[in-house]
């Protein structure tokens, strides 16, 4: 369970990180900023893959 807490607070920080490196670079142009949404929903969306396979893997005791 401390390893599942040390992944989400490592998550948030690397999402916090993109959101500042974005901040740097300036507006965007709309191809770009589409990209990075989906980069971003696609991080989330593996996120919660690993999340649920920690659980899964929790409950079966490995």
């Amino acid at each position: 369970m401390e390893h599942k807490k040390e992944l989400e607070e490592l998550n948030k920080k690397s999402l916090e990180k993109i959101d500042e490196y974005i901040k740097t670079k300036g507006n965007l142009d709309k191809d770009h900023h589409e990209k990075l949404s989906e980069a971003k929903h696609k991080w989330q969306s593996s996120w919660t893959d690993l999340m649920d396979v920690l659980m899964y893997l929790e409950r079966i005791e490995l």
